[in-house]
């Protein structure tokens, strides 16, 4: 059985198109369709949702504002320094500033972001839209090309 999200990046269903970031953005936060996580939660529950959902990184929502962003790198790090991390709160561990990018931004600008080893966050006004990866620019990419 196929599930809705293979069968968009698939091509056999249309989203609504934008001609702005929340165009190239996956798991769109405001359709409820991005993994999440609340500050308040322990990284073992962090670590399950990622391995789970089979992604590289989680945000960190609180009363539905980012407030931070959790990967692998953030938990290799905790784990290699305490080996109880994953008894700990996300909050202990979690990148607390993170570099968002307005959903206007150029397509153009991504690379860059990406060559610093990060994930590109897009807000709308603050708000807290979605990630995109390079997998997600990649398969954009890919269908702008009609391949």
């Amino acid at each position: 059985m196929y599930n809705d999200y293979w069968m968009i990046d698939n091509g056999f269903i249309k989203r609504e198109q934008f001609g702005d970031l929340r165009d190239l953005i996956a798991r769109r936060h405001w359709e409820n369709a991005t993994v999440t996580i609340t500050p308040g939660e322990m990284v073992q529950m962090a670590y399950r949702r990622m391995k789970l959902y089979d992604i590289s990184q989680i945000p960190v929502l609180e009363d539905g504002q980012l407030v931070g962003i959790l990967d692998e790198s953030d938990l290799l790090t905790a784990l290699i320094e305490d080996k109880d991390a994953f008894n700990r709160e996300v909050r202990s561990v979690m990148t607390q500033n993170v570099e968002t990018v307005d959903l206007k931004t150029p397509i153009e600008a991504l690379p860059a972001i990406f060559q610093n080893g990060k994930v590109v966050v897009v807000t709308e006004k603050g708000k807290f839209m979605g990630l995109i990866t390079k997998i997600d620019l990649i398969h954009y990419l890919r269908q702008k090309a009609g391949q």
